[in-house]
């Protein structure tokens, strides 16, 4: 098995399709991560005040030094407070700043450069009593200058299941490519080396069932490498760019979730894709032959919609406990529903014991179908196949 597995992966991996494949899936999310950071401006604005009057030099200080963050402060000075508040109605000025004391602003103004002009004259107010009092000039910096207020926001639990439903969608997205795109590829695989007579070479010296495990190990090797790679170009381009990913809290944990039901998924569809491709007899037949099986994936797939929008209903509880549709129900319902905690480990014992079951079946159609040409096998004819 460890010897068809190995011979899949050295093979497999030297084909170009495989090869240009590879490379096309870790260009394209790089791309997307790459492209927008370089042509944009970083999200940054600019916001045109004007200063009527004396202004505060603790405000103009903190203007200067651009201490609003994401946005460029353009001063000007007007002369009087008419022509601010005209400049204001004709959409030239954002804010302006009246005497130091007083703040006029347009319609609709945003709300962090209204916070941050107000505090820089509450600032320059305090310094002004302080300079009064007698204290100089470095004694008013160091009473003004305090540690910023640490704000630690502890969001409610349902907000935090909410969070994770774009990571949940696109963690189902993920197996839903996994199993149809590589179902599709073993069975094309089985069926190339049972025209060209190769598997007749190799059941010389494996049993049948070895060659279709093999195979399927082989097949799912070569996944995880190009998730690897597609993964790894991908944080590399988000790091050199210094693109900031926002990771919802609790993703982590839907991250393991997502990983486990691959390999659960893509275990119990891979064995049936290879029985199926080994009853077909041509390429244009692997469509027809595999047909069921990627109408259960497709209908798990959309059925995953209504788990995510209603984690909770009965169609959606009822379905992550059959083994076909589980990888791709009890996965959101998990990362953004309340599960009781006994349910997770039943929805998986159920797909394990499914998963060994059909591969006991597959196994014994594809030792009938493998080795039958001359035309599409029936399943019936590949069952009883197997006893020769």
């Amino acid at each position: 098995m460890a010897l068809v597995a190995r011979r899949e992966v050295r093979e497999r991996a030297r084909t170009k399709t495989f090869v240009i494949g590879t490379v096309v899936l870790a260009l394209l999310p790089t791309a997307a991560i790459v492209v927008p950071t370089l042509l944009g401006d970083d999200d940054r604005r600019t916001e045109k005040v004007a200063l009527v009057g004396d202004a505060p030099p603790e405000l103009v200080a903190g203007i200067d030094a651009g201490l609003l963050p994401g946005v460029d402060i353009e001063t000007s000075v007007v002369p009087d407070e008419g022509s601010a508040r005209t400049a204001l109605s004709d959409g030239d000025l954002d804010a302006a700043v009246i005497d130091g004391i007083r703040l006029v602003v347009g319609e609709g103004p945003p709300e962090d450069l209204v916070a941050f002009l107000r505090e820089g004259v509450i600032r320059a107010g305090v310094a002004d009593r302080l300079r009064a009092s007698g204290i100089d000039d470095a004694g008013v910096a160091g009473i003004l200058d305090q540690p910023p207020v640490v704000v630690d926001e502890v969001a409610p639990r349902r907000a935090v299941r909410d969070s994770n439903r774009p990571v949940a969608f696109v963690g189902l997205l993920f197996v839903y490519l996994m199993i149809l795109g590589y179902g599709a590829n073993i069975a094309t695989a089985v069926l190339e080396e049972k025209t060209s007579r190769v598997s007749e070479v190799i059941l010389g010296t494996v049993r049948p069932h070895q060659l279709l495990a093999g195979k399927v190990i082989g097949m799912g090797l070569l996944a995880l490498t190009q998730v690897l790679v597609v993964g790894v170009a991908c944080a590399v381009a988000a790091l050199s760019v210094g693109s900031a990913i926002d990771i919802p809290p609790g993703s982590p944990l839907t991250f393991l979730a997502i990983a486990m039901w691959t390999v659960l998924g893509f275990s119990l569809y891979a064995c049936a894709f290879a029985a199926a491709g080994a009853t077909a007899s041509r390429p244009e037949e692997v469509g027809s032959v595999t047909f069921p099986l990627t109408a259960v994936v497709m209908a798990s797939y959309f059925a995953s919609f209504a788990a995510i929008g209603e984690p909770n209903g009965g169609a959606s509880r009822v379905l992550s406990f059959v083994p076909p549709m589980a990888p791709m129900t009890m996965l959101p319902r998990a990362a953004v529903g309340d599960v009781a905690p006994w349910e997770v480990p039943v929805s998986v014992a159920l797909v394990l014991a499914f998963t060994y079951g059909l591969i006991k079946l597959a196994g014994r159609i594809y030792t009938g179908g493998i080795l039958r040409t001359g035309g599409r096998v029936k399943l019936r004819d590949a069952w009883r196949g197997a006893d020769r």
